[in-house]
């Protein structure tokens, strides 16, 4: 009995994949989850905030989980829906600390809006993967149309 196997991906998707990888452990865990701890213990006025981001970098995770299981055409929703979410509270923390005279290192800008990256990667993912299977029918398509096929001849001096 033969087993299935999938095909290995090609570079091209691992690259994007570890990018995106290390997109997500920059911003959506790293930074998110300092912010997520800042706003839970020492300011709870903030806590939309917190919620926000804990709440998107779950999403996010989990489309970055399906990239990696190779679901391409699903793992853009919740990158997308989650990239939207994650950028409601890193706009409002933006704004903050643009209206403030205190200088943050990093900015807030290179610790939250990689993920503009994050979800840019995630849609080249979803295009490739469309256009790999679009090309793959047309190949078949082309293939079957390419087919020798029997003569009308052949029929009748057969009968």
């Amino acid at each position: 009995m033969k087993k299935f196997t999938r095909p290995a991906d090609t570079a091209l998707y691992t690259v994007i994949k570890t990018v995106m990888t290390v997109i997500f452990l920059w911003s959506g865990a790293l930074w998110s989850g300092i912010a997520v701890l800042q706003f839970t213990i020492n300011s709870r006025d903030h806590l939309n905030l917190a919620v926000g981001f804990g709440i998107s970098s779950l999403i996010l995770l989990s489309g970055l989980i399906l990239c990696w299981t190779r679901l391409y055409i699903l793992q853009f929703f919740p990158c997308l829906v989650g990239l939207i979410i994650f950028l409601n509270p890193a706009r409002e923390m933006i704004d903050h600390a643009a209206s403030t005279a205190v200088i943050f290192k990093p900015s807030f800008e290179v610790r939250y809006l990689p993920m503009i990256a994050f979800a840019i990667l995630s849609l080249v993912l979803l295009i490739l993967r469309i256009y790999s299977i679009y090309s793959k029918r047309s190949d078949e398509k082309e293939k079957f149309n390419n087919l020798p096929s029997e003569s009308i001849l052949d029929k009748h001096r057969d009968e």
